[in-house]
């Protein structure tokens, strides 16, 4: 083999090297790391921008008897690596609730019991702050009334 036909194989495993480098770094830096989701800690999911990718991880009928009165979602951010909880009841003359997101690792939770009308879900609703969810589970857990029924759910984790 001739030096100059080494060169030209060495060079270009080198720019091989280089460009799997470069790549390997971009996606460490597009992909949310644990630490990154733990700035979400508490957070607004709706001003911080997690909602907006946000998918029902799990989702339970909150019923008295076999009456559904509302829903609970374990909501979760692909992008954020968050969780929270959201409760959604029936539009009545007399409707309350409450929901909770519990990180399974640690208990670290958040609450929400001031139910308000989405015009966007056509129900009253509130939803939690986030937990990060980064290499661990949550669950959701929810009550809530309608017009004298009442129940509770929680859902499973995610």
């Amino acid at each position: 083999m001739t030096s100059r036909f080494v060169r030209s194989i060495m060079s270009k495993k080198r720019f091989a090297i280089a460009a799997i480098s470069s790549l390997t770094f971009a996606l460490t830096l597009l992909s949310p790391t644990t630490a990154q989701a733990a700035a979400y800690d508490g957070q607004n999911p709706s001003t911080s921008g997690c909602a907006a990718d946000a998918i029902t991880a799990k989702g339970r009928d909150i019923k008295d008897g076999d009456v559904v009165i509302a829903g609970l979602d374990l909501r979760y951010s692909p992008s954020c690596r968050t969780a929270w909880a959201r409760v959604r009841i029936t539009p009545g003359s007399s409707v309350d609730g409450s929901a909770k997101v519990v990180r399974n690792s640690d208990g670290r939770s958040y609450s929400c019991s001031n139910v308000w009308y989405s015009e966007t879900l056509g129900v009253y609703t509130c939803y939690t702050a986030m937990v990060n969810d980064a290499g661990v589970t949550s669950y959701a857990s929810g009550s809530a009334y309608l017009d004298g029924s009442s129940g509770s759910a929680s859902t499973g984790s995610y």
